[in-house]
């Protein structure tokens, strides 16, 4: 049960560990927040705002022939057919290429104008000072990019103009063509639009005194126009279409939109009147043919009259010229269907796909509806033709469309022609039978009703002709279009982008991430040691003796008497955490403590310094050895004391030497005596290895309450490893953001192997922030606090002290 308490405790406090890791950096998410958070107001200030503006059009349904309700008060009139493009086809249309090219043209989208500022450019669409245009429109409508002028205002007749790459300006008349290189352009100016007429003469209001003027390729504008227009349905039942377009211009927006249904429009209307304008043509065409068949036969007529000197039909043949003339009557109908059966089918004989005429007569309804599907097929396909190639799936399948209905109202006409010519017999035997019953009449007569008869043929033709010709023509002045607007193109009033609170929000959360990022990044690629917690889970066997702080530049790195500072309260600790080791010893009399490291500069020699200092102003007597005999380091405590000192290294190489004429005491505190290292040797390793050395630390354990030894790096040499022996506590110091965890896997080997007895860490020049066990808040316990004007007098005073 306790194991389990304790397992839970350990995980709380590691997860506390990580939160306060990133708790105590929290004045560098505050600041990183601030300086996001102004970068969002910077960005919204100058970013440039888009707006959004809609149109909703309403699609006709003309496929059964609801397009034309308007038209119901001219009866069966027609002649513009009915149309098979669903919702989508027209989508398609509205996204095309072709119109929205039309689009760019109408309104000069080509032209933009532009006023620089210091930071931003804004488009002044409809506001500028000048409208420029292009004379000579096939030139512009080939340029491969776009061109850059700079227009300069002069006064109120003249103006500067350059192109942007150019240094120098040319100047020109308002209204008068000029020449710039290939272009022939035309510069009209717009004053009371975009400044105001009270602001005419005023050359110092430079508000568009650089204008911008660029000349884009119209290709390239209807492409990035065609990429920013999002047509959908409103309702998926529905034919409402809903067109929107993103724009940082409202107007420019709203004009578009309004002017792209203006042009779906007036092109939906060409397309429907092409087969009236056909029919209208074709009908022209077969009156002048008829117009002279009808005049030769009335001139025939006229002719046999006179000759044969005929006035009226004889009395006696009246009753059965009255039943002859019922049956005329249904041959006439015959020969006029027949002939328009022929007509047709010789318009649908040609190779070609030309539009038939439509509702001229033929009694036959399935010929009329597949005439009317036949003429939309071919409206259809000539659409697409013009913007697609012959391989295109959809002119194929048309074409096979066409075909098709071509070769069914084919067989259609060939069944009516056949039912006619079997009528027409039919009438023709009977009427002879009724003429036998006349044939008391005159020869002459007969022949006369025979010329009068077909003569009435062509008139039915050529009257019926007329009626169709008229009806067409009303059918092209009142053709309604397609597209019915629900309601106009409107711009938002507030931007769609950039969003402020989706700004603000994002720079917020990167404000927090980025120092987070920053932290965790660091905490998976910084190999450093920074606080005991590291070298505890490195060193998981080993006691920690303490914490040394991090010193200031201008602070001193070591202990005085009566000193209350942090590092004097640190190194107080150590000492305290020492005894207990050393009173936890099995023999009695003075100890001996190993002071090493791992690498040079960890700062061994100021915990040695230091540690000795404290357990000196305890009052033991204490020996400080400087065992680095390689790269002496202890001299720098001792002032005026130079590194050559006779030390250690002349006590192993001299027998006559002792410990009382080698050690000097220390001038701040009479209980210390320090024995420097000594010249460099040769063989440091060898020396280390004589019986002289045991010699050494036994006359120092007998004059001294407790031996001290600043030794080597135990990585680079094996000074300290030989010497271990003779210690009774191994002190390892590390260094915070110095030492590499990777070095605390040597020590633990180095401990595991025996090298190093009963060895204690001391964990050096830790910032306060990173102190464990509370030990930040103690160590400050009974130092006098200064405040900020005591510290601001403290930072701008040289060499003084105030203490």
């Amino acid at each position: 049960m306790s194991s389990t308490t304790n397992m839970e405790t350990n995980q709380a406090l590691s997860l506390k560990d990580q939160i306060n890791q990133y708790l105590r950096y929290w004045p560098w998410f505050v600041i990183s927040v601030f300086i996001f958070l102004l970068l969002g107001f910077v960005y919204l200030r100058y970013a440039s705002k888009e707006y959004v503006a809609s149109t909703k059009i309403l699609i006709k349904d003309t496929q059964s022939g609801g397009g034309l309700s308007e038209l119901s008060a001219l009866g069966d009139i027609d002649v513009l057919g009915g149309s098979f493009n669903t919702v989508e086809n027209e989508i398609e249309i509205l996204n095309s290429n072709r119109l929205i090219n039309d689009v760019v043209s109408n309104l000069d989208l080509n032209i933009v104008y532009t006023r620089t500022g210091n930071i931003k450019s804004t488009n002044v669409y409809k506001n500028s000072p000048i409208k420029l245009s292009i004379l000579n429109d096939s030139l512009s409508r080939g340029i491969p990019e776009s061109i850059d002028l700079m227009v300069r205002y002069v006064d109120e007749t003249k103006f500067e103009i350059k192109f942007i790459e150019d240094l120098n300006y040319v100047t020109h008349d308002y209204g008068a063509s000029f020449k710039l290189n290939e272009l022939n352009l035309l510069v009209v100016p717009d004053f009371d639009h975009s400044r105001g007429s009270s602001h005419i003469n005023e050359v110092e209001d430079k508000n568009w005194k650089d204008l911008l003027v660029s000349i884009k390729p119209i290709n390239d504008v209807t492409k990035s126009l065609k990429s920013k227009l999002n047509i959908s349905k409103a309702d998926k039942r529905g034919s409402v279409l809903e067109i929107t377009l993103v724009d940082p211009v409202k107007e420019k927006a709203e004009d578009i939109l309004n002017n792209l249904v203006s042009v779906f429009n007036e092109d939906a209307i060409k397309d429907k009147n092409q087969v009236a304008q056909n029919t209208a043509k074709f009908i022209d065409e077969r009156l002048a043919d008829i117009q002279k068949d009808l005049d030769s036969l009335e001139r025939g007529i006229q002719t046999f009259k006179t000759t044969e000197r005929l006035t009226d039909l004889v009395a006696e043949s009246a009753l059965n010229l009255e039943s002859s003339a019922g049956i005329t009557r249904e041959l006439v109908e015959s020969r006029t269907q027949l002939e328009i059966a022929r007509l047709i089918k010789n318009k649908l004989n040609k190779e070609s796909y030309d539009f038939i005429p439509e509702n001229i007569g033929l009694q036959n309804l399935n010929i009329q509806q597949a005439s009317s599907s036949y003429n939309a097929l071919v409206q259809e396909y000539n659409r697409y033709k013009d913007n697609a190639t012959a391989e295109n799936p959809i002119l194929k399948r048309l074409k096979d469309e066409i075909d098709s209905l071509k070769q069914a109202i084919l067989l259609s006409l060939n069944n009516t022609i056949n039912s006619i010519e079997i009528q027409k017999q039919s009438l023709t035997r009977e009427l002879g039978s009724v003429s036998g019953k006349i044939s008391t009449v005159p020869e002459n007569e007969r022949i006369a009703r025979y010329i009068e008869r077909d003569r009435e043929v062509v008139e039915a033709i050529y009257l019926l002709l007329n009626e169709k010709k008229e009806t067409t023509a009303i059918s092209l002045a009142v053709t309604a279009p397609k597209a019915k607007i629900v309601d106009f193109a409107l711009a938002s009033k507030t931007p769609i982008s950039p969003k402020p609170r989706i700004v603000y929000l994002g720079m917020m959360l990167i404000g927090f991430v980025l120092p987070g990022a920053i932290i965790y990044g660091r905490s998976i690629f910084y190999n450093k040691i920074e606080s005991r917690n590291d070298v505890e889970r490195g060193l998981p066997n080993a006691n920690i003796l303490g914490e040394v702080p991090k010193l200031d530049k201008d602070s001193v790195d070591y202990i005085v008497p009566n000193d209350r500072s942090v590092l004097a309260e640190s190194f107080r600790i150590i000492r305290t955490n020492l005894q207990y080791k050393l009173n936890a010893l099995n023999h009695d009399g003075t100890k001996i403590i190993l002071v090493t490291s791992t690498i040079k500069g960890e700062g061994k020699t100021l915990v040695s310094y230091n540690v000795s200092n404290t357990f000196a102003y305890s009052g033991k007597k204490v020996l400080l050895i400087g065992g680095d005999i390689r790269n002496p380091q202890l001299h720098r405590y001792l002032p005026n004391v130079s590194k050559r000192t006779k030390g250690v290294t002349e006590y192993l190489t001299n027998d006559q030497l002792t410990v009382e004429e080698l050690a000097m005491t220390s001038k701040v505190n009479p209980n210390l005596d320090i024995i420097l290292s000594g010249a460099i040797p040769p063989n440091p390793a060898e020396l280390w290895m004589q019986d002289r050395t045991k010699d050494l630390f036994e006359e120092a354990k007998s004059l001294y309450d407790l031996v001290i030894i600043d030794s080597a790096p135990t990585i680079l040499v094996t000074d300290t490893l030989l010497i271990n022996k003779y210690a009774d506590v191994t002190t390892y110091v590390t260094r915070a953001n110095y030492t590499d965890t990777s070095l605390l896997e040597f020590v633990a080997d180095t401990i595991e192997d025996g090298k190093l007895s009963n060895v204690a860490v001391v964990v050096n020049n830790v910032k306060l922030a990173n102190f464990g066990y509370g030990n930040k808040y103690g160590y400050a316990y009974g130092e006098e606090k200064k405040t900020w004007l005591d510290l601001l007098k403290k930072k701008f005073s040289k060499g003084k002290s105030f203490e």
